[in-house]
């Protein structure tokens, strides 16, 4: 699928949007469900290691690789919250398609070694779904649907925040 053809993020069920600049807020959308979305842990940020929204979304860029070399599942992380955190569960559904899955669990934000956050969701034990929270595409759509949100937050997002 090239350029030209590729379906925005909405249309494909999965984006994230900035409702405050300013205090870096952000809503994550799949289907017909909307989240509060913090990619950046509270103790994130340059002088931390983790140098924001868009480094949280080229982590999730590379777990989809996973899918793609044979892996049965990838656990992507979008609310980093104290009392729990939110995660996007994306596993193969049936032939060709994928499914994202909305859900939740009791791990805070400050149980996770901020250098291996990604590397939790490969054994979180209680990811609890979302009724009806999630969407089946092909996993070429998802990732590009990821990828262009990458960039969309790069260009809006101050150097620091990136």
């Amino acid at each position: 699928m090239n350029a030209e053809e590729r379906r925005s993020p909405r249309q494909i069920g999965l984006w994230i949007e900035v409702t405050d600049a300013v205090r870096g807020l952000l809503l994550l959308g799949l289907g017909t469900s909307r989240f509060e979305c913090i990619l950046v842990p509270d103790y994130g940020g340059p002088a931390t290691g983790h140098p924001g929204p868009t480094f949280t979304l080229d982590q999730w860029l590379a777990e989809l690789r996973r899918l793609r070399a044979g892996a049965d599942r990838v656990l992507l992380p979008f609310n980093f919250s104290d009392q729990c955190t939110g995660w996007l569960r994306v596993a193969p559904s049936r032939e060709g398609l994928f499914e994202v899955q909305a859900g939740w669990s009791d791990l805070g934000q400050y149980d996770i070694d901020l250098s291996e956050f990604m590397v939790v969701g490969r054994s979180l034990a209680d990811f609890e779904p979302v009724p009806n929270a999630r969407i089946e595409r092909p996993l070429d759509e998802i990732v590009g649907a990821v990828a262009a949100i990458r960039d969309a937050l790069a260009r809006c997002s101050p150097p620091a925040a990136r």
